[in-house]
Parts: structure tokens; C-alpha cells; sequence
């Protein structure tokens, strides 16, 4: 095994997981145990619906359209990736130069819809994407590395490297016992404080959703009949974590058969 098998290994085994993992973002969007998901969908609804087309139907289409071409492109990495590790070094360039080409296409046409969207982050994301293609397809095909096998791991090397498995692991473990023992904190209701005459503040667990929004809603309702809830508002960027750890939630209550407030 020399340097040039594992870099160009490097190169495919990332972007095989890059859309591998992107086609299972679309199939969970939501929050589940050590996986956060995005909801597309939502952000496609969002999207159309800015141009005025608020038919769920517009982004059930283009988010269909967009999985399957990520599904595509998957199986062309990994396609390369399969010829690669079967030494078979022009069909490896090959099919890579095809997915990265692609790749490159589909790119482009999401920076055109960001564009037509008005999502100038989105855009500054996929033409950072772009970049990074162009560049892996340079460094695949034009650097040269050396064919001659890599030199044995020294002792001193083999200690280090047992050395960095055994913190990974500890670290892997203890990530893994925190998430055992707060996950449950985020499908909970939150409990709230009443900070104002009829204003009650609640602090959303770590990776809260929107179904912890309704329970905590829900079971306040629940727990105090007298009250209406006349309005819910989330708190501006300024007074929520900055590492979005959690997310204030005030609900404006009234006794029942009040007046709303203006």
C-alpha cells in the first residue's frame, strides 16, 4: 500500500460519505438518537412559498428531484470507490471524473436556485462545494505521490497511535453516556417561570424541536385551565444560546373570558 492508494482512498471514501450521508438527511429529517437531521421539506416550503407558490405540491417535486439526484451521485462515488479498491486505476478515473462532473453541474444548479430564492448563505455554501470538487478533481488526477510502499509505523509511532485510540474511545464513550442520559431531556415538556403578570418564559432543552414546542404548549394548557394562551414568541437571536444549546419560548396568557391584549 503506498501513499498515492490512501490519498486518492482519502478523496473517494469522503465524498462517498458526503452524499451517502446527505441521502440519509433527507430520509431523517428530524432529530434522533446521535443523528440531527434537517427538515427540507419545511425549508422547501419556505422557499416556493417566498415566491408565491404555497402548494405543497412544488416542493414535494423538487425535494423528490433533489434526493434522487443525490441517491445518483452516491452510487457513482461509490462506484469509483469500488474500482479503486479493486486496483483498477482508469476505471476509477473514470467513473470519479463522472461523479465530480455531475457534481459539479447539480452545484451549480443549487446556486442558481439560491440565487432565484434570495438564500445568500446557501449560496456563499455551494460555491464553496464547487470549489472543493475542482480542486479534489486537480489533486486526484495531477499531484504526483509516490508509488513506492509506505515505511513501517516505529515503535514510538505505534505507541502514539494506540495512545490516540484509547482517548478516542474513552471520549467516544462518555459522548455516548451523555447522550444516553440527556436524550430523553429533548421529547419533554419544558417548565416555565411566569417572569411578567401573565407572561410565562420556558428554556427548551438541548435539541428541542417542534414537537417539544407543542407538548410544552400542550401540557401548560393542560396545567392551568384558567388561562388562554394568546400568543407564543421565541426570543430574538440575541437572548438564545450562541451555541445553540437551547431556545427561549414566551407564551402571553389572559384568564379565560378576558380581553386579548393589543
Amino acid at each position: 500500500m503506498n501513499a498515492r492508494f490512501l490519498f486518492r482512498l482519502a478523496i473517494l471514501g469522503f465524498w462517498t460519505l458526503f452524499w451517502g450521508l446527505s441521502v440519509v438527511d433527507k430520509i431523517l429529517p428530524d432529530v434522533q438518537h446521535l443523528w440531527v437531521g434537517k427538515d427540507f421539506f419545511a425549508l422547501f416550503i419556505k422557499f416556493f412559498a417566498s415566491l408565491g407558490l404555497k402548494d405543497p405540491l412544488y416542493a414535494t417535486v423538487a425535494l423528490a428531484g433533489v434526493s434522487t439526484l443525490e441517491a445518483a451521485h452516491f452510487v457513482l462515488y461509490l462506484l469509483a470507490l469500488g474500482c479503486h479498491l479493486r486496483g483498477q486505476p482508469a476505471q476509477t478515473q473514470t467513473w470519479f471524473f463522472r461523479a465530480i462532473a455531475t457534481s459539479m453541474v447539480l452545484f451549480s444548479l443549487f446556486s442558481i436556485a439560491d440565487q432565484v430564492f434570495g438564500d445568500r448563505f446557501q449560496l456563499l455554501e455551494h460555491g464553496l462545494f464547487w470549489l472543493v470538487l475542482l480542486a479534489s478533481w486537480i489533486v486526484f488526477r495531477f499531484v504526483e505521490l509516490s508509488d513506492e510502499p509506505l515505511p513501517k509505523v516505529s515503535g514510538e509511532s505505534q505507541r502514539a497511535l494506540v495512545l490516540g485510540t484509547l482517548l478516542t474511545g474513552m471520549v467516544a464513550v462518555g459522548l455516548w453516556d451523555f447522550s444516553k442520559q440527556t436524550w430523553e431531556n429533548g421529547s419533554q415538556a419544558a417548565s416555565g417561570q411566569e417572569v411578567v403578570d401573565g407572561i410565562y418564559k420556558f428554556d427548551l432543552p438541548f435539541l428541542a424541536d417542534k414537537r417539544v414546542l407543542e407538548t410544552t404548549v400542550n401540557t401548560f394548557k393542560a396545567e392551568h385551565p384558567e388561562l388562554d394562551v394568546t400568543y407564543v414568541y421565541t426570543g430574538p437571536s440575541e437572548l438564545n444560546s450562541k451555541k445553540k444549546t437551547h431556545v427561549l419560548v414566551y407564551l402571553f396568557t389572559e384568564p379565560k373570558g378576558g380581553t386579548q391584549p393589543k
